[in-house]
């Protein structure tokens, strides 16, 4: 027996490297998953530790059924303890999970100061009046996370706390106040729960579900139609599938999760639309928000319902139906305010878990540009100089482009440019935040 174990004990250790060394390869897992390119030994490197440090993190994401046992892991916690190991999840009862921001932004835990709050409107009440002279119309609206539509589901501790005044009432009353255009979403769809035919938002997921996005879509077309006396293109249902197989962002967060089994999911409905646009009228619209946005994008808000219009992803990251420019970045535009100036509309979208630091952002930059004229682009273009010949000056830093340049099949110039723009905007990005 006692041969026998320890042969057995040898196989089980020796198993994942025959295994690799026979083609093995690990899956894919969810979640924010970066792969590690293996080190190049210098010695520089090796006296220094760099490369030995580098090379345990390589080896440990490359030995045969990591995936396996990581997954394992995850499993005995979440069945055992009902807990993640994914920082920000958290699992509530009856298999539904949140983002802990969304549980804080409904029990007012993340609390904006109001001084801070009341800056931040006049910023956009000023912009908005700016906006007003050029034609264009500043809209903000706010919607619900999973966090405030199903507080009931939050884990048994959270009962313990009590629900302090929350960023969404704050920041209503100064909308309010400023009589800025607010759509207040946040209560209107709070206010359906229970009383429609599909769920809104899944169990496993945490942003909202299709057909939470089709009544939005829905009733936002109706509010531009009314405001402007115009006849926009109009979304209506063809069919509808409700399924426990989850589709697009409905289990995006057990996704990240990596377990081994299913987690239990209810019903979510499947969405299959048709497009009204004969003899419509056009809106352009340019929309600046956080993930949300993503649903009522994937329906085809900008593609079918707007003109021409584009999303702004926390006013960083360009999103449009047609891009034959290839602009990935708000700050490779030569004019960001002639950009903003093309659309009739500029509609900011939040959601309550992002009001900590989304208006914030998105005041200062618009303030920036409207009411304090930075040279913002111009420095974008002053640090690709920079970095560009910073890259060439530096022997290591060429070589691994050189590297990058033949792993993606670009010229060198091109890998030049993609990494002096990224270090540009990684500048920027901390000096306007």
């Amino acid at each position: 027996m006692k041969r026998f174990l320890f042969i057995l004990f040898i196989a089980l250790i020796f198993t994942p490297m025959v295994s690799q060394y026979f083609g093995y390869k690990n899956g894919n897992l969810g979640g924010y998953y970066v792969k590690i390119e293996k080190p190049e030994l210098s010695l520089k490197a090796f006296n220094s530790l760099e490369f030995q440090n580098k090379l345990e993190k390589y080896g440990k994401q490359q030995i045969a059924f990591a995936d396996f046992f990581i997954k394992f892991s995850n499993q005995i916690r979440y069945t055992f303890l009902k807990s993640s190991n994914v920082k920000g999840v958290v699992v509530g009862k009856d298999n539904y999970l949140y983002y802990d921001y969304y549980i804080n932004s409904y029990l007012g835990r993340d609390s904006v100061p109001q001084d801070t709050v009341s800056l931040v409107v006049k910023q956009l009440a000023q912009v908005r009046d700016s906006l007003k002279v050029k034609g264009v119309d500043l809209v903000i609206m706010i919607v619900p996370g999973k966090g405030s539509f199903y507080p009931e589901y939050f884990p048994k501790y959270y009962s313990r706390l009590k629900p302090e005044i929350t960023n969404y009432e704050k920041y209503s009353k100064e909308f309010y106040k400023h009589n800025i255009n607010y759509l207040d979403f946040y209560a209107w769809i709070r206010s359906l729960k229970g009383k429609t035919k599909y769920r809104l938002f899944s169990n496993t997921g945490v942003h909202w579900g299709q057909y939470a996005c089709y009544l939005t879509i829905d009733s936002l077309t109706s509010y531009f139609d009314k405001k402007y006396a115009i006849n926009l293109p109009r979304l209506k249902i063809s069919n509808v599938k409700e399924s426990t197989n989850m589709i697009r962002s409905d289990d995006d967060a057990e996704k990240l999760m990596n377990v081994i089994k299913n987690i239990p999911d209810y019903p979510m409905p499947n969405v299959e639309l048709k497009i009204d646009s004969a003899g419509k009228d056009k809106l352009r619209v340019l929309s600046i928000g956080d993930s949300y946005f993503y649903g009522l994008n994937d329906l085809g808000l900008n593609r079918s319902v707007f003109y021409e219009s584009e999303f702004w992803f926390y006013f960083e990251y360009v999103d449009k139906p047609n891009n034959p420019t290839g602009i990935k970045y708000i700050i490779e535009y030569d004019d960001i305010k002639e950009e903003i100036e093309k659309h009739d509309v500029l509609l900011i979208v939040m959601t309550d878990g992002t009001l900590t630091t989304s208006p914030i952002s998105f005041a200062r930059k618009l303030y920036y540009h409207y009411c304090q004229k930075p040279e913002y682009n111009e420095e974008f273009k002053d640090y690709v100089k920079k970095y560009t010949l910073a890259i060439k000056n530096n022997k290591n830093w060429l070589k691994n482009i050189e590297l990058k340049a033949k792993k993606n099949g670009v010229s060198l110039e091109e890998a030049i440019d993609i990494d002096a723009k990224y270090m540009a905007i990684e500048n920027l990005k901390k000096k306007y935040k």
